[in-house]
């Protein structure tokens, strides 16, 4: 087995040691890439996130995107070669970024890399990783710029009477906040009517629990645990509705069948709290993964289908 990075305590870098430390592990990920056994030891001896101060700034690092291309990596052999380059393209492209962001010179490979990692930054899997400056962000700032020059010139007028323009100050202050809180809670309420018509609409395929369970075992082999752990929380639904101890209304958000099922009264006491107990821990694993788009792993999927047996479906 090939030369993994270790993962002792958590040292905070200079920019300098940070790209010598991601030189080191695209080195080490040349060596580590020959076996799926070896890629999986590279992978868990990875940090949560480097600490990294550079330029006169903290940073914390995540290694999510680059755990996810390795485990891509160990569970699809067929793609084990475009993922571990695109790994070693990101590691390539932190250290760019770092050199960047420190005033370091950068090498002409180094400047490829940034261009690299702006080109993966840029795909839809990592939308959720971008924050981008909204129209309403630039209304706020500019409302608060002619509020604030408003004041400057009525307290200018106000000249010496320093406590009749210290109110009129704080006046114009709550205004302001009462009138940015109602625009915010107004568009969150909006936002929120419009999330709740689009999922009411959402279509979900009508199938047996057993044909939610076969796609789940589908998607699985093919390493996409993302979407087997949505087919196998459907399953799991659709067997306590045939149970009868849910309506089958497909209106309903995971949260609300959640509730009905506490509100059932078809099931026995002694299944109840542990069926339950079951779709819960379903529930809060599909909004982590399918809604808050967290990494899915294998784990997580022999988990659901434990679920699965516990809500009444009797896999083979």
């Amino acid at each position: 087995m090939g030369p993994a990075p270790q993962a002792t305590t958590a040292p905070i870098y200079d920019a300098q040691s940070f790209i010598q430390e991601m030189q080191r592990l695209k080195a080490g990920l040349d060596t580590a890439k020959g076996s799926p056994e070896s890629l999986r030891a590279y992978r868990e001896a990875l940090p949560e996130a480097w600490a990294v101060d550079a330029g006169g700034r903290h940073y914390d690092v995540p290694a999510a995107l680059l755990s996810s291309r390795l485990l891509k990596a160990e569970k699809q052999p067929e793609n084990r070669s475009q993922e571990i380059e695109q790994a070693r393209d990101y590691l390539d492209a932190l250290a760019a970024e770092t050199a960047s962001a420190s005033g370091l010179e950068l090498q002409s490979s180094d400047s490829a890399a940034r261009e690299k990692l702006n080109a993966i930054l840029a795909r839809s899997e990592y939308a959720q990783t971008r924050r981008q400056i909204s129209w309403w962000d630039r209304l706020r700032a500019r409302l608060s710029e002619i509020l604030l020059r408003a004041l400057q010139r009525l307290l200018g007028r106000v000249g010496g009477q320093k406590s009749f323009g210290y109110i009129l100050l704080w006046i114009g202050v709550c205004a302001a906040a009462v009138l940015i809180a109602y625009w915010i809670f107004r568009n969150w309420f909006r936002a929120a009517k419009n999330a709740e018509m689009a999922l009411q609409t959402a279509v979900v395929p009508l199938r047996s629990w057993q044909e939610w369970v076969y796609a789940a075992r589908e998607a699985a082999g093919r390493g996409d645990y993302r979407g087997a752990i949505h087919c196998a929380y459907w399953a799991g639904v659709t067997r306590l509705q045939e149970l009868g101890a849910l309506a089958p209304d497909r209106a309903k958000t995971p949260r609300e069948y959640l509730g009905a099922l506490s509100r059932s009264k078809i099931l026995q006491p002694e299944t109840y709290v542990v069926r339950k107990q079951a779709l819960s821990a379903l529930t809060s694993r599909l909004e982590h993964i399918w809604y808050g788009y967290r990494v899915a792993t294998e784990t997580d999927f022999q988990e659901s289908l434990t679920e699965l047996e516990t809500l009444g479906c009797h896999l083979p």
